[in-house]
């Protein structure tokens, strides 16, 4: 040990810059080492605490550490690369003593965090943790209202500056400019942290135990928060309520069982859908255009006292009008996912976001069993929430906004540019279609009615950078862009769906206060489609089943969504979340799943404002809940729901 101990001193003397950066990668892991000590302490009686266990969790957990302490080098690394001559080494050693200090506080927090983040979810950092940074306000007024943070932040800061004084005598003494040294520090600025990114991988302890707490034991947690940032997903195994597999999945092939379905197996959601009447064999064109943020509320037609969309409230008398459909969630991403999936949101992050997320079981692969040619136009850069990626590899032609030529934007926010102009892309787009002889199905992305809220001078009364004018610019771009389609040749034959991603809000006083999912939903097809509308309670992620239902277009899909039609009213049912609160409406009752394994519920007694009564979770309805947001999660997490 003598022996050792000497080689190493005299190696440090030698190599003060790597002494040091070896120092700091020996903290970083001595800490992170105590942490899952003091986790594994407070979860003694459920951890599992056999010899073998522990050694993999900690053996593991050792190889995580070090992997990602080679990011945690990365700042004191860059600095050493100064030459000496550029400062006096009394600054380079102050300079470093401050980078330390800052480490060592950003090191001491991570552990707290993890801590305390450990006590409440008894799991390593995951995508609850992202989410916090979503939900920023929310996470601090949580933060300060349960912890002592006048006692923990200084805590923290003595710590960090006690190890910062205790390493001071590594600090190095010169900062020397050779080409071995520039190219050691090189390495560990980009070498190693590479070679960690593309060896190392968070599965490693999935099943790494029988024991659930001792697998999470081994992560890293400033690893695991960066993985589940890229990764989006929380597992619904994992921190939901779930049933036996077999039972939910039986129950969730009676729920979409029809008239018009043959199931192509015994087991899983393949299906045959049958439609046919007299539309069937036209083949119209299909633009759906997804409104950013067009709340119910919004719209006289449905409801409001001071309607802000005149046009399309006079729409809905020649339109079939879906006036009690509810979106699936909060974000864009969850309006694509329901209306092009046609699943449930699954918890966590959509699954446009996710990886594997190619080659699904979509509405767009149901149009081209039909013949169709398929198009998905965005006024903004698709590449912003992975929409371009997840499109394309799922049969479509991308058309954003680098396909729009500058001289035709009259005028573009951060978001995209102004709704008139991408309808004008999409009536191009039709024609180009027309002049082929396909079908032509268009999914396209508005972004007017967006912050900042600007759009082009001259259209409506409204104010510029409010959301009053923005609503009422895009219904009259809306209405400009049906206007100017009426002149094509092809417009006779083109069905137009005009609906919301989600709603403008979701504040409310309860975690999924129902008024705010509520969404217009209009189908104007004039010749087609007859006026019309339904009261039902429809869900958005049946949007794309119903549709296909009334255009008469047959196809085999593996998705969960349902035609309403062909669906009892008793049967009726709306999905709504957040990212981590799953509800299911049924009737006047809405049950939500939480990531603690808990299943609540409640009566709505009045939908316009969700005021709600507890009550007992009703059986069968608790068990439907859960089999649509199991079997929605295990289905996309096995690949069946993949094209097959």
């Amino acid at each position: 040990m003598q022996f050792l101990m000497e080689r190493l001193s005299r190696w440090r003397k030698e190599n003060p810059s790597g002494g040091y950066l070896l120092l700091l990668l020996a903290s970083w892991c001595a800490v992170q080492t105590l942490t899952r000590l003091a986790m594994l302490g407070s979860s003694a009686g459920v951890a599992s605490l056999g010899l073998i266990d522990l050694g993999k969790v900690f053996g593991l957990g050792f190889v995580y550490d070090v992997g990602a302490g080679f990011f945690f080098l990365f700042l004191p690394a860059l600095y050493l690369l100064v030459p000496q001559h550029f400062l006096s080494v009394r600054v380079h050693r102050w300079g470093l003593a401050a980078l330390t200090l800052f480490l060592n506080v950003f090191l001491i927090f991570c552990a707290v965090s993890l801590y305390l983040y450990w006590q409440e979810f008894h799991t390593n950092f995951n995508f609850i943790a992202v989410d916090y940074l979503v939900y920023t306000q929310e996470m601090l007024q949580q933060i300060v209202q349960s912890f002592p943070l006048e006692i923990i932040l200084p805590a923290i800061f003595a710590v960090a500056a006690a190890m910062t004084w205790g390493q001071a005598h590594w600090l190095p003494t010169v900062f020397p400019w050779s080409w071995r040294r520039a190219l050691a520090l090189v390495c560990v600025l980009f070498v190693l942290p590479a070679a960690v990114v593309r060896g190392t991988t968070s599965d490693w302890r999935t099943h790494l135990t029988e024991n659930r707490y001792n697998n999470e034991l081994a992560g890293n947690g400033p690893y695991e928060f960066v993985h589940a940032f890229f990764a989006n997903e929380l597992d619904y195994q994992t921190f939901y309520q779930t049933a036996d597999s077999t039972a939910a999945r039986d129950r969730l092939r009676q729920m979409l069982a029809a008239p018009n379905v043959t199931f192509a197996d015994d087991e899983t959601t393949l299906r045959d859908v049958h439609n046919e009447n007299a539309l069937t064999g036209k083949k119209p064109n299909v633009v759906i255009l997804t409104v950013e943020s067009l709340s119910a509320s919004f719209c006289g037609a449905f409801g409001a006292e001071d309607s802000l969309t005149p046009y399309l409230d006079d729409l809905t008398k020649d339109s079939f009008t879906f006036y009690n459909m509810y979106a699936t969630g909060t974000r864009t991403v969850r309006g694509l996912e329901a209306i092009t999936l046609a699943v449930p949101p699954t918890p966590g992050q959509s699954i446009l976001r996710r990886p594997d997320n190619e080659d699904l079981s979509s509405l767009g692969e149901a149009f081209r069993q039909n013949g169709y040619a398929r198009d998905f136009l965005y006024g903004g850069y698709g590449y912003f929430d992975n929409m371009n990626a997840f499109f394309e590899s799922n049969g479509y032609t991308i058309k954003d906004r680098t396909s729009i030529p500058s001289d035709e934007v009259i005028q573009e926010t951060v978001w995209g540019v102004a709704d008139e102009t991408l309808f004008t892309q999409v009536l191009r787009s039709l024609d180009e279609h027309a002049a082929s002889g396909e079908p032509a199905f268009e999914m396209v992305m508005t972004t007017s009615n967006h912050r900042p809220f600007t759009f082009p001078e001259g259209r409506v009364d409204g104010e510029q950078g409010t959301r009053e004018g923005a609503v009422l610019y895009t219904d009259w771009a809306i209405h400009d862009f049906l206007e100017r389609a009426k002149a094509k040749p092809w417009f006779e034959n083109t069905v137009f769906v005009i609906v919301a991603d989600h709603q403008a809000g979701v504040a409310g006083k309860s975690a999924l206060p129902v008024d705010k999912y509520r969404i217009p939903c209009l189908v104007y097809a004039p010749g087609l489609v007859g006026p019309g509308s339904t009261d039902r309670l429809v869900s958005q992620m049946d949007l794309g089943p119903t549709l296909l239902g009334m255009l008469g277009l047959s196809y085999r899909t593996s998705w969960l969504g349902r035609d309403a039609f062909q669906t009892p009213e008793k049967d009726d049912r709306a999905f709504i979340s957040t990212y981590q609160s799953l509800g299911l409406v049924k009737g006047d009752d809405l049950v939500v799943l939480t990531p603690d394994k808990a299943v609540a519920a409640s009566r709505i007694d009045d939908w316009e404002t969700s005021d709600y009564t507890k009550e007992d979770v009703p059986t069968n309805l608790g068990k439907e809940a859960i089999s649509w947001y199991q079997e929605a999660s295990d289905l996309f997490k096995s690949g069946l729901l993949k094209n097959r």
